[in-house]
This record gives structure tokens, sequence and C-alpha cells, in this order.
């Protein structure tokens, strides 16, 4: 039992002696003369990095609001568009807003607008709503206008190749008198993708969709104009304009048809996307009709007769003159009988009248030509280059195509499209390396973003050391002075070394007198470079006696050279 009790013993004392010996470690290290002379350097390298950490937390950029109440579907192709353009783009946690760093935020909606996005527009009748009570009636009317044309832009943007629509509407006031009432009219501008054009169809569309919505608006009030300044919105009941638009689309589809022919007909040869094909036709769409009507003046035929015979006759005077019965009565009521045989010295005239209608054989023929006859077509075959090995060397070498293979090319493509030599027709087959990539234009190293970067850090960490080692470590050089315990004159002559608990073996069968004697502490060394921590006359004083009891010898011996030297 009392050996039990004193292993019990032996172990509490020697975990006691362990704590105490790492502080007693901690404190002989913190109280080295050279410890206490690089605290200042430690201190100030400690400072320097937490400037480095707080510099680059306050170094994150800055972030505002792309866009502001999008719709989720809309928002998703925005943060996608952003992430695949390399853009640090964040969500705001609480509304949602597509949050964007300040310095990006004019190249991402650029960059967002040569996409088309966002595709959405903000409900008009929203703003409705807003109105507040007891507004005038010009102001309720501006409000009702403007919720309108946002409606109209928002139906025209939902058309495929429109990035982007605005409506302006005139809407005159009403007006009792008919004679004074002016029409409403609206002009319409539209932002198209780039390389799209809007067909005569789809301008139609947007012509009707706005006069539908406005009352009393005709189709030829409605301008529409694209962001070229293309007047878009012509006449639709304009038969020219409806034929030159018609012609144009005739003329492309046959050049799309020839072109699908030619790479068709070349790509089993030279391989698929290895050649280009371009066809221009030149198409007469002009009309021409004749109208020929032809006589033949030998085929005839009697197809009505008259004939007529007039006779005026004037019989003698008869009776008393001057009595009204002896005057003659009207020729009308005459009767004569001429089959009597009355003479003729009472006919006065006579005339006859005879009428033929005949029937004359004649043709009538309408020659009319074709409108769309092709005058002449030029087409130009352009092939890429092949690649084969070189048996010398082993590498891929761009070769070019044989002119026999041009040739069958060129035989091939004619047939295809029907060239005609004499008609004036031109093909043109060659072939050339096709670019690879396209080169673009490349930047100093020094003036690329992560450059400019590092070189503003660069000079900012440049700075802040400066004023470290130039200024703050000074400063703590004079304020931060060892410190030793004890009076002046007995801290650095009294200093001992702990021993330590660590390196203290114990045995078996030793008594408590023998541990204590290990545990004892000893004396501490002292080295000449404690004059240098010194700071009073009293301490460089002990530690020179100290210096002296250690080494009397040495002390002694340097005394002596000293002497000598002075004696001789």
């Amino acid at each position: 039992m009392a050996d039990a009790t004193t292993m019990n013993e032996k172990n509490g004392s020697v975990a006691v002696a362990g704590g105490a010996g790492l502080l007693s470690n901690i404190r002989r290290m913190t109280s080295d003369p050279s410890v206490k002379r690089s605290m200042p350097a430690i201190i100030a390298v400690i400072a320097v990095l937490a400037g480095i950490v707080v510099y680059m937390i306050i170094q994150k950029p800055a972030v505002t609001s792309l866009y502001a109440s999008l719709p989720e579907a809309e928002k998703a192709r925005v943060v996608e568009a952003l992430r695949n353009g390399g853009v640090d783009v964040t969500l705001d946690p609480s509304t949602g807003d597509v949050l964007v760093p300040t310095t990006d935020y004019h190249s991402a909606r650029m960059m967002l607008a040569a996409q088309g996005l966002p595709e959405s527009v903000p409900d008009g009748y929203a703003s409705i709503g807003d109105i507040p009570m007891g507004a005038s009636r010009s102001v309720e009317s501006v409000k009702i206008k403007q919720s309108q044309e946002i409606e109209l832009a928002r139906s025209i943007g939902e058309i495929d190749g429109v990035v982007a629509a605005r409506v302006h509407l005139a809407l005159p006031e009403k007006s009792v008198f008919a004679r004074t009432a002016v029409p409403p009219s609206a002009s319409v501008f539209l932002q198209l993708s780039n390389g799209r054009t809007l067909g005569i169809h789809q301008v139609n569309a947007i012509v009707h969709l706005v006069s539908s919505s406005i009352p009393s608006m005709a189709k030829s009030d409605v301008t529409i104009v694209d962001q070229n300044g293309n007047l878009l919105s012509k006449p639709y009941d304009d038969p020219s304009n409806v034929q030159n638009d018609g012609e144009l689309e005739h003329r492309m589809k046959l050049e799309q048809i020839y072109r699908n022919r030619i790479i068709q007909l070349v790509s089993p040869i030279v391989g698929a996307g290895n050649v280009m094909a371009q066809v221009n036709l030149d198409i007469d769409f002009t009309q021409n009709e004749i109208t020929e009507e032809l006589v033949d003046p030998q085929a005839s035929a009697l197809r009505s007769s008259q004939s007529s015979l007039d006779i005026a006759a004037k019989p003698d005077a008869k009776g008393i003159p001057g009595a009204t019965t002896n005057r003659p009565p009207d020729a009308a009521q005459i009767t004569s009988d001429f089959s009597s045989g009355a003479s003729g010295d009472g006919i006065q005239t006579r005339s006859s009248n005879e009428v033929k209608n005949f029937e004359v054989s004649r043709s009538i023929s309408t020659t009319k030509k074709p409108s769309t006859r092709i005058v002449t077509i030029n087409a130009s075959v352009l092939v890429r280059d092949m690649e084969a090995e070189n048996p010398e060397t082993g590498l891929m070498e761009v070769q070019k195509i044989p002119e026999d293979t041009l040739k069958e090319i060129e035989a091939l493509v004619a047939n295809a499209i029907g060239i005609n030599a004499e008609r004036g027709d031109k093909l043109t087959v060659s072939s050339s390396k096709f670019a690879s990539a396209i080169e673009g234009f490349e930047k100093p190293w020094y003036e690329l973003d992560w450059a400019v970067n590092i070189m503003k850090q660069g000079m900012t960490l440049l700075v802040m050391g400066v004023i470290i080692l130039g200024v703050i470590r000074p400063l703590i050089n004079r304020i931060i002075v060892p410190i030793a315990p004890g009076k002046p004159g007995e801290a650095l002559v009294h200093l001992e070394d702990e021993v330590d608990m660590d390196t203290v073996e114990i045995k078996e069968g030793e008594s408590l007198e023998d541990i204590k004697a290990k545990l004892k502490p000893k004396k501490a060394s002292v080295s000449a470079e404690m004059l240098d921590t010194a700071n009073t006359y009293d301490d460089k004083v002990a530690i020179i006696r100290m210096i002296v009891s250690d080494e009397a010898g040495r002390v002694s011996n340097v005394f002596k050279a000293m002497m000598k030297k002075d004696m001789g």
C-alpha cells in the first residue's frame, strides 16, 4: 500500500513537472536575447501578413445589379451567357437579382445585347395601377397610351428574328366634327438579329397587328423601320413592291437550289465541309404579251343585204289662184299610182340605196413569253486542298488538287446546273488552303488584366512594406524593451534555467532526495551577448561581475596580457 502511494506521488510529481517544463520552455524561449532582438521583426511579419489578408478581403470587387425583376427563364439564360463569357456573376440571395462586378457592368450588358438577351419586356399594364387618384385626364390618357405601346412592343418582340421593338402611337383627340377628325397613326422601330431580315409576310403581320389594336387606324398609317434605317412598311397593296419582293425571293431560292446541287455533288469527292459554292443568277422578269389578229380576204360570206328606193313627186298646181281650195295638198297626202303609167313630168327626185354585209374570216392569237427566263449563270466553286502524308518525313502536308480532278469537278458542276457557254455562262473551279482558325489580336502580357492586377497589388504591398519597415518597426524597437525579473543588476545575474522535465529520468529504487537533486535548477550560462541586451549601467556591471565569477581564469589571463602589453 505504501509502495502504491509512493508511485502515485511520483506520477503526480512527474505530471506537474511536465506542465511546468512546457511553461519553462516557453519562458526560456521568450527570454532568449536573440528571440527578444528578433521579436520586432516577428511582429512586423505578422502585421504584414495580417495587412495582406485584410487587403485581399477589401479587394473583393464591388457588385451591382445587372437586371432586376427578370422572369426565371430569362434569368437562367442571362446567368448562363455571362458564365460562358467569363464574367463572375452571382445572384442576390434576398431578391434574386443578377449581380456582376461593377467593372464588368457595361461589358456584360453589351455581351448580352449581342446575344439578344434579355428578350422579355416589362409588363405594360402594370403602370396603370400607379396612376394616383385625382390625376388629370391628360395624364391618364398618356399612361394608357404608354401601356398600349409597351404591350404592342412585347407582342412584336415575340416574333422570330426581332431582338427588341419600340412602338410610338399618335392618338389625336376625338372631335365631334367628322371633317376635322384626324386618324391615328403608329410607328414601329425594330432591332433585328445580326444577319436577319423580315419577309414581306412578317412585315404585313406587324402592320395588321398594330392597326387592329388601335381603333380607326388604317394599315397605311403604320410605319415600320429597322435599326439600319430601312423602311420596311411599304404600301401593302402596291403591286410593284409585291412583285419586286417576289422576284428577289424567287432568285434567292433558285441560287440556293443550285448551291445545294453543287455541294451535294462535290462533297463525296473531296469530303464534307471541304467545298464552298456561290451561284449568281441573272434572271429576266420582263413580261411580254403579243396579241395578233389575221384577216383572210379570200374567205368571205354574205351575212346580210339591204336595199331601198326613195321617189319624191310634186303634182301641177290647179284651181283658182288665191283661193285656199286651189292649194295643192302636201306631199305626204298625195296618192299616186305609178303603175297607171303617169308621165315622168311630175317626178322631182329618185334615190336608190343597197347595203350588203359580208363575214370575213379572221384569227386572233396571243403570245406570252415566260417572265422568269435565266439570262446568265455565274458560278464559283472553291475546294480545300488535300492533306497527305509525306513518305520521307512522315508528316501531314497540304497538297494541291490535281488538274484532272478539278476538270472532272468542273464538268460535273456544269452538267448539274446547266452551264451554257453560248449564252455567256461562266464557271470557275479552283482549290486553296482553308484557314483552320481565325487569328485574333494578341495583347502584350503587361496589358492583360491579370498582369495589371498583379502590378497594382505589388505596388500596394511595396508601399505597405516601406511604411512597416521604415516607420512602424523603429517605433516598435523603441517601445518594446526587454524586461527581466528582479531588481536592476540582479535579474541577469541570478538568471537560471529551469530543468526540462522531459529530460529527467527516474530510475527504480531512487529516493525522493535523489529526485529533488535532479530537479534542482542549474545556473544559467552567461555570454558576452547579454551586454547588448542590457539597457542600464547596473545591468551591464552585474553581467561583467557574473562573467568574472564564472570565467575567473580567462579574465585574469586577459588582464595579464593587457598589463604585459602596457609594461612592454
